[in-house]
């Protein structure tokens, strides 16, 4: 039997997830890693993402909580859940937003990325001019990495890693050389991993204060295991110095030093979140920036959550860090098109359109225990939405007001959220939790109905529709008619951000699993293609594998940024190029593919990397 209830009204400070599961009971949040990222139930606490201006101090005088200052007057909030709604009301707030999951985007591409021949360890091709990244930073935020690999040290044996800050650790307080501002895991200098890579351990990570949760005090205490090794892995094509291989397998920029965060996995259904990933970046760019270093970015993480425009608190995050220091991100655009969780619908413009009428289908697999999907519109279109179970037999029409509304319908609720426009995004968006009443979503293929309004207007007429990510779901959810423009995952969706798909460098081709963006006469997404296909890079234990996704194409280029700043930067050819220049310049020098005959695209950008055209 279908029923309604509307729940209550959006906050305007808050993104339309984090409302929604602020009015639901801790059972039902539970029920859906999506509404629960961040969420502490046994302290009741939240770690959120948020913008503000002003003092946040003087809000602490009345309310407890407390929060790591990021660059751009960004924080990463934490509070109990019973001061929130005191919190909100307070000017200095400006929004609020849930820390979504992100996902990973789990050398051959050499040659075809048209990079330096030569070999660091052998000398061969190596004189006072030879670009090898020295005197520049790449740092690496991902799943850790195996500071123990030869490729990640020097001839002497110390360590190339500047810092290592292993979220997954307990924060402690005491002893270390680098500054924790963010009290989350533990923050490892080059003195710490030397000594430990020299079994001195004669440094100690603990006082009589501290809790000896971590082990004795006599116990040393090092960075936890690369377990994926998808960070290894992507560190080796950007910064490999091949001494595992006598300098065969070097990567890309093999005498740049290295910055490591490893980023805390906060569930067991996610790899990690957006907050966590933001303290990463902060703490990138700052250590660099006080060493005067140019520094280069890998991120190849991801999420579909959002409007993929650059307008969540993350993409614009991504966009004020980017003026502090001389620095550029690369982000991998995803895997995702393939996977059927984006479609989109473009009817033209037209006031008239008063008839308008057409079905989108989506499948449920069985075995789903959560799940959304996301719809986004320009708001000066009109439509309504209806949504049929698999039976056809119950259906729902969606309110036109905003609002947050749950629904019972096909032994399922579904919790609808409607948000109109907010002072960071145009878009009207509908967000559906569907939660089963019994183990499982009932599966089978679910239909939504968009009309028009007879008494309304379609101006723009183009809709977008998201489903989670293929790590977060059963594979064959999914649309029956799917689209794979658009299917970059966020951050890659940042403007600031050099965004990167793949190619099997082996065929030229473009692959097709790799994410996919947009192209109009303001810009474009991606940015470039990097080789994304069984790509052979550092694993942990101190060999190599090979592996495939676009999380392998953006190390090239975060490799490929860290040439050109020590050619510009450091040699004092150019101490301006960096961000946006940097990424011109690798526009400029991109070669074509065969199969493409325009440029840029929304598939592989202004082509692929070729590093020997910069110049």
């Amino acid at each position: 039997m279908l029923s309604i209830t509307e729940i209550k009204p959006i906050n305007q400070k808050l993104n339309p997830a984090l409302a929604l599961s602020l009015s639901l009971d801790d059972t039902k949040r539970m029920e859906s890693p999506w509404l629960w990222s961040g969420f502490s139930p046994d302290i009741n606490t939240w770690k959120l993402i948020l913008f503000y201006n002003g003092s946040l101090e003087e809000i602490q005088k009345e309310i407890p909580f407390s929060f790591i200052p990021l660059l751009g007057n960004f924080a990463i909030l934490f509070i109990q859940e019973k001061y929130l709604p005191a919190f909100l009301a307070y000017p200095q707030v400006l929004y609020v937003e849930l820390s979504r999951p992100i996902y990973e985007n789990a050398l051959t591409g050499i040659a075809s990325s048209c990079l330096p021949d030569y070999n660091i360890i052998t000398g061969r091709n190596v004189n006072e001019t030879t670009l090898t990244g020295k005197g520049t930073v790449i740092a690496i935020l991902d799943s850790g990495v195996d500071y123990t690999h030869p490729d990640f040290r020097n001839t002497d044996g110390s360590t190339r890693i500047l810092a290592y800050w292993d979220q997954s650790l307990p924060f402690i307080h005491n002893h270390f050389s680098i500054n924790n501002p963010y009290n989350l895991g533990i923050i490892f200098s080059e003195e710490d991993l030397n000594q430990l890579l020299t079994g001195a351990n004669n440094f100690s990570f603990f006082d009589s204060s501290t809790p000896t949760a971590l082990g004795s005090a006599s116990e040393s205490l090092s960075p936890s295991e690369d377990n994926s090794g998808h960070g290894t892995h992507i560190a080796g094509i950007c910064a490999g110095n091949g001494r595992v291989s006598n300098g065969k397998n070097q990567g890309v920029a093999p005498e740049s030093s290295l910055i490591v965060v490893k980023l805390k996995n906060d569930a067991s259904s996610v790899y990690s979140d957006y907050a966590n990933l933001m303290m990463a970046v902060d703490f990138a760019v700052r250590f660099t920036n006080s060493l005067f270093l140019p520094l280069s970015i890998n991120i190849s993480y991801g999420s579909n959550d959002g409007s993929h425009t650059g307008n969540s608190l993350l993409e614009l995050f991504m966009e004020q860090v980017s003026f502090y220091g001389k620095n550029i991100i690369s982000v991998a655009t995803g895997n995702e098109g393939r996977t059927r969780r984006h479609a989109s619908l473009n009817i033209g413009s037209s006031l008239t359109k008063s008839s308008y009428k057409k079905s989108l289908s989506f499948t449920i697999a069985p075995g789903e225990r959560s799940l959304y999907l996301e719809i986004w519109q320009v708001f000066a279109d009109d439509f309504s939405y209806e949504l049929l179970a698999p039976s056809g037999s119950q259906s729902f029409t969606f309110p036109a007001t905003p609002g947050i509304y749950t629904y019972m319908i096909a032994d399922t609720t579904i919790y609808l959220t409607i948000n109109n426009p907010t002072p960071y995004q145009p878009f009207r968006q509908y967000f559906l939790s569907f939660s089963p009443n019994t183990s499982f979503i009932p599966s089978g293929t679910w239909t939504l109905r968009i009309m028009s309004i007879p008494t309304g207007k379609i101006v723009d007429g183009r809709l977008q529709f998201w489903l989670p990510s293929k790590d977060a779901t059963n594979s064959a959810t999914g649309f029956t008619t799917p689209s794979s423009d658009m299917t970059f995952t966020i951050p890659s969706t940042a403007s600031s951000v050099i965004s990167v798909s793949g190619y099997d460098s082996s065929l030229d081709i473009f692959a097709s699993f790799s994410g996919q963006g947009f192209s109009n006469t303001m810009y474009t997404k991606p940015d470039l293609c990097a080789p994304a296909v069984n790509i052979l890079s550092t694993a942990p234990g101190g060999g190599y594998t090979i592996q495939t996704g676009t999380s392998m194409a953006s190390p090239f280029v975060a490799g490929a940024a860290a040439l050109l700043m020590q050619y510009g930067i450091v040699q004092g050819n150019d101490p301006f190029l960096y961000g946006e220049k940097l990424k011109a310049y690798l526009w400029k020098s991109a070669r074509a593919l065969p199969a493409f005959s325009e440029y840029p695209n929304e598939k592989i950008g202004w082509g692929a990397l070729c590093v020997k055209n910069t110049f």
